[in-house]
């Protein structure tokens, strides 16, 4: 992520000793200069360092979990504050479902074969790598973020709360898109 606007670079300041923070798409007004409002479920990031180039502030933000946006605070610093609560999907339904996610990463390593071998199995390797270290739910999500797909329906799915109904959808849409 390159940050450059005041307000965020300010935000930076103020997490230093906590490198969280919460990433959530705007669901109506203008991200620069309005008052924008983000949808209500987000992603809590965490960062390691801050690389300073110029005027540009490079981070790594690393997705840790899902968050409902809960409250608002327009006033207290430049940027927007949120309290947030755990969102997380239904431990219920999570027992009770098939599980496709092996044919959603299927599909997603059939989509990279148009890339050279080397790129094709880097993308191998890191979904390996990534679903040894993930459990399902947090999984499920990271497979759905690589999909190329509008961010409308990508925050579809980030919202949903059932792993079933997530593979279903991220399924149908890449069949609806031939892929």
């Amino acid at each position: 992520m390159r940050v450059f606007e005041d307000r965020y670079i300010q935000m930076l300041k103020d997490v230093e000793d906590k490198p969280y923070f919460v990433i959530a798409m705007i669901s109506s007004g203008e991200e620069v200069g309005g008052m924008a409002t983000p949808y209500r479920v987000g992603t809590l990031v965490e960062f390691d360092l801050i690389d300073r180039q110029g005027d540009f502030q490079f981070i790594k933000p690393k997705g840790r979990k899902r968050v409902y946006l809960e409250t608002f605070d327009r006033e207290a610093k430049p940027y927007l504050i949120a309290g947030c609560r755990d969102y997380a999907d239904d431990p219920v339904e999570a027992q009770a479902t098939a599980d496709r996610l092996p044919e959603l990463e299927a599909k997603i390593l059939n989509m990279v074969t148009v890339l050279g071998p080397e790129e094709s199995r880097g993308i191998r390797d890191v979904l390996e790598g990534v679903r040894i270290d993930l459990n399902r739910e947090s999984y499920s999500l990271f497979l759905c973020g690589c999909l190329h797909l509008p961010p409308i329906y990508l925050q579809r799915l980030l919202e949903s709360k059932s792993l079933a109904y997530r593979m279903d959808n991220a399924l149908n849409l890449l069949s609806q898109r031939g892929e």
